[in-house]
């Protein structure tokens, strides 16, 4: 089970190879399989209508996610 207070992994990278929700959502192909958000996060975005990268700060030389859209 994952951590409620986790929203990403960029701090341990290993962690988010536990996170079962990330894992079908990158399955799903709404992230990048190098994703490390909180799965929980991703599905919160994607139900919102959002695309996750475009509001994530993480480091995109870690994730090779898209690129952030800022304000």
């Amino acid at each position: 089970m994952t951590d409620p207070q986790v929203v990403h992994y960029f701090d341990n990278p290993p962690a988010a190879a536990y996170d079962l929700l990330l894992k079908l959502m990158i399955g799903q192909g709404y992230v990048p399989r190098t994703c490390l958000l909180d799965g929980r996060v991703v599905l919160s975005e994607m139900n919102a209508g959002h695309d996750p990268c475009k509001g994530c700060a993480g480091p995109r030389k870690t994730c090779h996610g898209r690129p952030q859209e800022t304000a």
